[in-house]
């Protein structure tokens, strides 16, 4: 038992199912009941044992409400944790949830950018590209767009660019083994933070089970005092977790 009550921390966490949910009793102290009510968390899965929200709610307003659900239910006390990464304790969790509902730029995309460009011209010298592959290509080469945020899953790699030329936004999609590169979405400029945000949401986040060595680092950290792990970016999920819209 953990918390300043003698509970077992709250779990939060996401899946393409249920959207956002948290792993809590099916009858929780009232002052839990009451929060999780209040944020939208009123639909139970069983046997899962989760909270959640109707799946028709936008995906936004989903995190938005989960992250006041975890500051309200630290301020009373209760423990919570991040499902897929249970060695973060309940300040990382809110942190990671800050994270998660940002729309500000990427601290990484100067080095993302450079990466980019170095590896784009690799494949214009090595790849037979098609002409709207190589155009888009050459133009990452060039610095015209320039590559924000990037993971790949399996095969497929999803980025966010700025095309610098025409001041929007771009969603790509490269096909690692062909090189085969696509723009699979754009918006205008101001969208940008929006696009951030959702990309962080959708492509970024953990998404798959805690495995036994995230388990067992959990408990590592839980008899380490002020041992945490700060939310970063996971590591890459399975081919099944392809990102797809959401809103």
């Amino acid at each position: 038992m953990t918390g300043r009550e003698g509970l077992q921390p709250l779990r939060f966490g996401w899946n393409y199912d249920l959207g956002e949910f948290v792993l809590a009793p099916r009858y929780p102290r009232p002052a839990v009941t009451r929060v999780l009510a209040d944020t939208g968390f009123h639909l139970r899965s069983e046997p899962f044992g989760a909270w959640h929200m109707g799946t028709s709610l936008p995906m936004f307003e989903q995190s938005a409400a989960a992250e006041a659900a975890i500051g309200r239910l630290i301020a009373e006390g209760v423990e919570v944790r991040n499902w897929h990464e249970p060695q973060q304790g309940s300040t990382d969790v809110l942190r990671h949830y800050g994270w998660l509902n940002s729309e500000a730029p990427f601290p990484d995309a100067a080095e993302t950018a450079r990466r980019a460009r170095s590896e784009a011209a690799t494949r214009l010298g090595r790849v037979r590209l098609s002409s709207d592959t190589r155009a888009v290509t050459e133009q990452i080469a060039r610095g015209e767009v320039e590559v924000e945020a990037r993971r790949t899953f399996d095969d497929d790699e999803w980025m966010i660019a700025a095309d610098r030329g025409t001041g929007r936004y771009l969603e790509l999609r490269h096909h690692r083994p062909t090189g085969a590169l696509s723009i699979t979405g754009d918006a205008p400029e101001t969208f940008a933070g929006h696009l951030r945000r959702e990309f962080r949401l959708l492509v970024l986040r953990e998404t798959r089970p805690p495995t036994a060595a995230r388990m067992h680092a959990a408990r590592a950290a839980g008899r380490v005092p002020g041992s945490r792990q700060a939310p970063v970016a996971p590591a890459p999920a399975p081919a099944t977790a392809v990102p797809t819209r959401r809103r």
